[in-house]
């Protein structure tokens, strides 16, 4: 991360005076108005370790390459060199081609929980009741998704990681049998 969380806060106050539209949208979305003019977690990534996106089946249409740095050929990445799909605007991709991981930001799946990050303008400028809140319904949406979906979706991030970079919401996901609130 680098910097202190409070360097984060004070980055976003200065650019978002006010806040912006969070919400839930039920094709499995979260509509961030904070995306446009942050663009952190798609562009340059302040570290070169691959931060990997696996890809369904269905987004891996002709040419999709192209669109993506590669792990191998279902797990696209972010590293120094952001999103190749990045453009001025946003992201140049239709919603259904872009990885899971990019319609959760800032939710983020690590072997059956859900975290968030932890310097996203969204989760600094918000109550943290309102994140929780779009994080339960993000959830909910992974239920959807078959156990072998969400095994290949979510990362295995190491613990150092996930206590420097994320918050748990102690939210255990378990495909088609549901959600739990973990109290450990």
């Amino acid at each position: 991360m680098g910097k202190p969380l409070e360097e984060y806060l004070e980055y976003w106050r200065h650019i978002f005076r006010r806040r912006r539209a969070l919400r839930w949208q039920e094709e499995g979305w979260l509509y961030n108005g904070y995306c446009r003019l942050c663009r952190y977690c798609c562009g340059p990534q302040d570290s070169d370790e691959p931060f990997p996106m696996r890809l369904l089946p269905e987004q891996m249409v002709p040419g999709y390459e192209k669109n993506f740095f590669l792990l191998d050929a279902s797990t696209a990445f972010l590293d120094a060199r952001g999103c190749r799909a990045v453009s001025g605007k946003g992201c140049r991709l239709p919603r259904a081609l872009r990885p899971v991981s990019c319609g959760l930001f800032p939710f983020v799946l690590n072997a059956g929980g859900l975290y968030v990050y932890k310097t996203c303008p969204a989760v600094l400028l918000n109550p943290f009741q309102r994140i929780f809140s779009l994080g339960g319904q993000a959830a909910r949406w992974l239920t959807r998704l078959d156990r072998e979906r969400l095994e290949g979706i979510a990362l295995n991030l190491p613990t150092a990681v996930l206590a420097e970079k994320y918050i748990s919401l102690n939210l255990r996901i378990y495909g088609s049998w549901g959600v739990s609130i973990r109290t450990e």
